[in-house]
C-alpha cells in the first residue's frame, strides 16, 4: 500500500511540473522568429520591383501597441540624398539606407504613415526621440510641404493626379527657393536627364530628380535656369546638394579674332612682297623690291652726267 502510495505521488509531482513548464510558455514570438516575420512581410510588401537577394534586420524598439521599430541592411543601392518628414512636433532626418521603419500586424509603415494611420502617435515619438539622434523637437512653422504638394497638383500634374505625395525636402538656397524630391506612387520612367546649363552639366535619373519650389510654382533645375528663375550663382550653390548639378571643367577658351582692317593690311603686305631672286644669278640687274638702292645709282648717274656737261660747256667757251 505504502508502495501504490509513493507512485502516486510521484506521477502526481511530474504533471505538476509538466502543467508549470507548458504555462511558463511565452506567447510572443523570440525576436529571432519576429525577424523572420518582418523579413517576410518585407519581402511581401516593402519592395515593389527589385527584390533584394540579401536582407538583414534589427529590431531597435517597440511601444505598447505592438508596433516594431526596425533598421534593415540588403545589398540594393540607394542615392546618399538626406530626407526629412514632420511627425507633430519633431522631424524626422534620415536617408533611404538608414530609415527606421515600423512593423504592425503584418504590414510595413514607414515613420511618417505609421504617424498619420495612428500606428504611433506623439508619445511614441518623444520615446524615440529621447534615443534616436535622428529625431529632433520643433514648433512646426509655415508648412512648405503643404504648400508644395498644393502647387504639385494644381500645376505639375497635367492628366492622371495621385492621391497622395510625400514630399522630402533637399535644401534651400540663397534666393529662398526650396528643393525637393517627391514620391507620389505613380511610375515614371526608367530614363537619365541631361542637360547643359552655362557653365554647369546635369545628369539624374527621371526617379530621382529634384524639382523646385518658388513663388508657388513649380520648375525643373534646366526649365528654371532656361527661364532665368536661377542663375550660374544658384547652380553653383546647387553643386553641394549633390542633386546631379556638376561644373564643367572641359571649356577651351580660343584666342581673340582679329579685326577685319588688320587682316586686310596684313594680307596685302604679303600679296605686294617681292620674292628675293636666286643668290646665283649674276645678271647684274637689279632686284626688285631694292629701290632705295634704285635711287641712289640714279641720282649718282644724274650728278655725273651734270659734271661732266659743265666741263665740256667750259671748253668751248
Amino acid at each position: 500500500m505504502k508502495k501504490l502510495l509513493s507512485i502516486l505521488i510521484a506521477v502526481m509531482m511530474c504533471c505538476a511540473v509538466t502543467v508549470t513548464a507548458f504555462a511558463a510558455t511565452p506567447d510572443e514570438a523570440p525576436a529571432k522568429d519576429m525577424q523572420a516575420i518582418i523579413k517576410q512581410a518585407m519581402l511581401d510588401n516593402y519592395y515593389t520591383d527589385t527584390k533584394p537577394t540579401e536582407l538583414e534586420i534589427r529590431i531597435v524598439g517597440g511601444n505598447e501597441n505592438g508596433s516594431v521599430y526596425f533598421e534593415h541592411t540588403d545589398n540594393l543601392s540607394y542615392t546618399s540624398a538626406a530626407y526629412e518628414t514632420q511627425l507633430g512636433n519633431y522631424t524626422y532626418s534620415y536617408t533611404a539606407a538608414d530609415e527606421l521603419l515600423v512593423y504592425n500586424n503584418g504590414k510595413i509603415y514607414t515613420m511618417k504613415n505609421a504617424y498619420e494611420s495612428g500606428i504611433i502617435n506623439d508619445e511614441d515619438v518623444a520615446d524615440i526621440d529621447e534615443w534616436n539622434d535622428s529625431f529632433y523637437q520643433e514648433a512646426p512653422a509655415y508648412d512648405i510641404k503643404a504648400a508644395i504638394e498644393k502647387a504639385m497638383l494644381e500645376t505639375y500634374y497635367l492628366d492622371v493626379k495621385p492621391s497622395h505625395i510625400e514630399i522630402y525636402i533637399v535644401g534651400s538656397t540663397s534666393d529662398d527657393g526650396v528643393y525637393f524630391k517627391y514620391n507620389d506612387g505613380l511610375p515614371r520612367a526608367d530614363v537619365m536627364i541631361e542637360a547643359i546649363l552655362g557653365e554647369f552639366g546635369y545628369r539624374t535619373a527621371e526617379s530621382e530628380k529634384t524639382l523646385l519650389y518658388k513663388d508657388g510654382k513649380i520648375y525643373s533645375i534646366p526649365s528654371a535656369y532656361n527661364s532665368g528663375v536661377i542663375d550660374d550663382d544658384i547652380l553653383t550653390e546647387l553643386v553641394d546638394f549633390n542633386i546631379g548639378v556638376m561644373r564643367r571643367y572641359c571649356t577651351v577658351e580660343l584666342p581673340p579674332a582679329l579685326p577685319a582692317d588688320a587682316k586686310s593690311s596684313s594680307t596685302s603686305d604679303t600679296a605686294t612682297k617681292d620674292t628675293p631672286s636666286n643668290s646665283q644669278n649674276n645678271s647684274g640687274a637689279v632686284q626688285t623690291g631694292q629701290n632705295s638702292i634704285a635711287i641712289f645709282l640714279a641720282a649718282a648717274m644724274l650728278a655725273g652726267c651734270a659734271v661732266i656737261f659743265a666741263k665740256r660747256r667750259n671748253y668751248f667757251k
